[in-house]
């Protein structure tokens, strides 16, 4: 028995298309070797039958020309006998002469029938041998198939967690790009509050000044109306005391009504909060990390007053409270700098108050302005005396 002979470019193709060897081979030889499409239609109608991983194998065909046979012997028997005849030779011992010659002839085919068995006996063994080997091609044929599948589902396997990776990458790229822009429109929010709260903070500070003006102006009004007042009553003492008669006037001397002067509150301006905060950053230079959430405290507090300038939880700090004592109150400028805002203590210190209706949010939007500009400056409060 022996493995069949297919067509070697069919048989290629067949694997190139990823079918099996062991079933090629299979396909072609059932098909005929005709084509393939055909040897494709055999695969995929027998694909589920049991033997479909198995070789084919057929007989061996082992020509071995032998001698004379019956009929060749006994056609040259007759020839002999009749060229005897013709010659007229087939006397006795010309008959005797034929039997021997036959009987030889019949012995060498005898003998090489006898040869011809034992050859094919021997040749049997070598096609058993050719089968066990075959089936060891066959083996390992498949054991390489399916190490080829293996490294191929291996391959896929690297490429589709290659491909999460690079999505996973992808989708941080993406969230660090919105939190890039989200902090650019912050930023671009802020330079817009910053600017209106300038521009806030020096329109209350000019309509302070010309109060300031108008109040020294009636003041000084006042104060010569008095000094008026004064040398009148002076003038008519001394008409007095020298026996004068009293001087008539025209008109009275108008009556001037001292108005009780409202007293001015001092004018907090921007180099102040920003001295103040100079003074907390140089006070602690060797600990960064505290002063930084010293200012956001700081932000935080004057940031929800601005917002939400009637609640009172926001202009009520409690200074014994644990978390502001260690971030903010323990840090010498950081009261102060909430004085300066407008918080005022209570009699028992333990309180940091702001009066309802005394929120001064332009003056907040300063000090959150100057707040901001000290935290991103790194070398704020550090180059200055």
């Amino acid at each position: 028995m022996a493995v069949p002979q297919v067509d070697k470019k069919m048989l290629g193709e067949l694997e190139v298309m990823g079918f099996p060897a062991v079933r090629s081979i299979r396909a072609l030889h059932y098909s005929g070797n005709s084509n393939l499409e055909s040897a494709i239609n055999w695969l995929l109608e027998h694909e589920s039958d049991p033997d479909i991983d198995q070789l084919p194998l057929v007989s061996r065909e082992i020509s071995i020309e032998c001698g004379d046979t019956s009929s060749e012997v006994r056609n040259s028997v007759q020839g002999m006998s009749l060229n005897l005849g013709m010659h007229g030779y087939l006397t006795k011992r010309n008959r005797g002469l034929l039997l021997r010659f036959t009987d030889y002839r019949w012995r060498i085919c005898i003998h090489e029938k006898l040869i011809y068995s034992k050859t094919h006996a021997q040749a049997r063994k070598p096609e058993e041998q050719t089968t066990a080997g075959s089936q060891k091609e066959t083996s390992e044929v498949e054991r390489e198939l399916n190490a080829n599948e293996h490294e191929e589902e291996d391959r896929k396997r690297v490429l589709a967690l290659h491909k999460s990776k690079r999505d996973e990458e992808e989708k941080a790229r993406g969230r660090i790009r919105n939190q890039l822009q989200e902090d650019k429109r912050e930023r671009i929010q802020a330079a817009k509050d910053v600017i209106e709260a300038k521009r806030t903070l020096e329109e209350n500070q000019r309509k302070r000044m010309m109060e300031s003006r108008k109040a020294e102006q009636e003041e000084e009004k006042r104060a010569r109306e008095r000094i008026r007042q004064r040398i009148e009553d002076d003038k008519a003492e001394r008409r007095r005391g020298l026996g004068l008669p009293r001087e008539n006037t025209v008109a009275s001397a108008p009556i001037v009504t001292l108005a009780k002067v409202k007293p001015i509150e001092p004018v907090v301006t921007s180099e102040q909060l920003r001295d103040c905060l100079r003074t907390l950053k140089k006070n602690h230079k060797d600990d960064n990390a505290r002063v930084k959430r010293a200012f956001q405290i700081l932000l935080k507090i004057v940031a929800n007053i601005v917002k939400n300038p009637e609640e009172e939880r926001f202009r009520r700090i409690r200074l014994s409270n644990p978390v502001f004592k260690d971030r903010v109150g323990n840090l010498q400028g950081g009261v102060e700098f909430l004085e300066l805002c407008g918080f005022q203590k209570l009699r028992n210190n333990s309180y940091l108050v702001m009066p309802r209706g005394k929120a001064d949010v332009a003056l907040l939007n300063a000090a959150g302005v100057e707040i901001a500009s000290a935290m991103e400056n790194p070398y704020f409060g550090l180059l200055s005396k």
